[in-house]
């Protein structure tokens, strides 16, 4: 049966990361010229998402032939065991030079989240916060706040989906779903929460690391331990579990 080494792994994301952030350093130093195709499905594609995508499938696929390989921008057949990686969520603001995104990636040998031969990572080539299973520096820091934050779409919160929050409830905009749910897993913020359907690349990573934590991925008003689907139906409400309630009513879900 196949296996991955996490420590070969953990390697070959040091060695990619450090060639990532090189190119992404040279291509902000003049974003006129960054180069952006839009897709038929109308989002922003750029020739960083393809460099990221093409680095890793060419590092992981050398090191395990068998992995199938599926991403945003080059899709496989999404067929266990897989890898499942968004090479930038957040394109948008990264084609405005603005450091909300995140590369989500996980090797997969089934889509539950508690399978432990399973392996996920965020990375933020801006600021280097980085989420993963499998470490035993991972934690929660569960600050008591007198208010929940929960981290929303900007696109949702500039179209006034939150316009009418109670009191004791705060939300702010961030971009890139990935990037707020290893915001979440560092304990940054008390929950997040989109009304938009996502793709499986957007937040596998981030709901594994979460799982792995005991934070709740709330889906079709049920907490689910795995995503099979490749489109997930909004709305989607990940927090930790003793706020759970509370915030379904709040939102309604």
């Amino acid at each position: 049966e196949m296996q991955i080494n996490i420590e070969q792994v953990l390697s070959t994301l040091e060695e990619i990361k450090s060639e990532v952030c090189q190119f992404i350093d040279s291509k902000m130093e003049n974003l006129d010229s960054l180069q952006v195709n839009i897709k038929e499905d109308s989002s922003p594609v750029t020739e960083i998402d393809l460099y990221i995508s093409n680095c890793f499938k060419e590092r992981f696929k050398n090191l395990y032939p068998k992995l199938n390989f599926y991403s945003e921008e080059d899709k496989e057949e999404l067929q266990y065991p897989t890898i499942i990686i968004d090479p930038i969520d957040g394109t948008r603001e990264l084609a405005r030079g603005v450091g909300e995104c995140s590369i989500s990636f996980g090797i997969y040998f089934s889509s539950t989240f508690n399978d432990p031969r399973n392996f996920s990572w965020i990375f933020n080539p801006f600021n280097s916060l980085t989420a993963q299973t499998n470490s035993k520096s991972i934690n929660s820091r569960l600050v008591k706040r007198k208010r929940l934050l929960g981290f929303v779409s900007n696109t949702e919160f500039n179209n006034g989906l939150y316009d009418d929050l109670s009191s004791d409830i705060t939300v702010i905009p961030k971009g890139s779903i990935a990037y707020k749910l290893g915001l979440l897993s560092k304990g940054i913020c008390d929950f997040v929460i989109t009304k938009k359907p996502k793709n499986i690349w957007d937040i596998m990573a981030g709901s594994h690391i979460c799982a792995q934590l005991d934070l709740i991925t709330f889906i079709d008003e049920k907490e689910v331990d795995r995503i099979d689907d490749e489109l997930i139906n909004a709305p989607i409400l990940w927090c930790r579990r003793e706020n759970l309630e509370n915030l379904r009513k709040e939102f309604q879900i």
